[in-house]
């Protein structure tokens, strides 16, 4: 193994204080909701939550329209999380 260069004058680094550190590219505060952002987010959530709401009026055997309804309102909510987190998080 190679050993590591010592430091001049043998002292270890000190820390910097938290007022001077830098966050990360990417770091909490990094999102800004637009009003395109919000419309997405509020049109995934309502679509997810009349999803599950006709899912409780499906008939088990399949045979009404909440049973298609209720899977094709579930998958447009779910997919549409996608373009809500890319439209609150823009890439710089």
């Amino acid at each position: 193994m190679a050993k590591k260069p010592r430091r001049e004058g043998g002292e270890k680094p000190q820390p910097q204080p938290a007022a001077q550190r830098q966050a990360p590219a990417g770091a909490a505060g990094g999102g800004k909701m637009t009003l395109p952002a919000l419309f997405a987010w509020a049109a995934a959530l309502i679509l997810v939550i009349l999803g599950y709401f006709f899912l409780t009026k499906a008939d088990p055997g399949g045979r009404n329209l909440w049973s298609s309804l209720a899977p094709a309102f579930l998958l447009a909510g779910y997919l549409l999380f996608i373009p809500a987190i890319n439209l609150s998080y823009p890439s710089k």
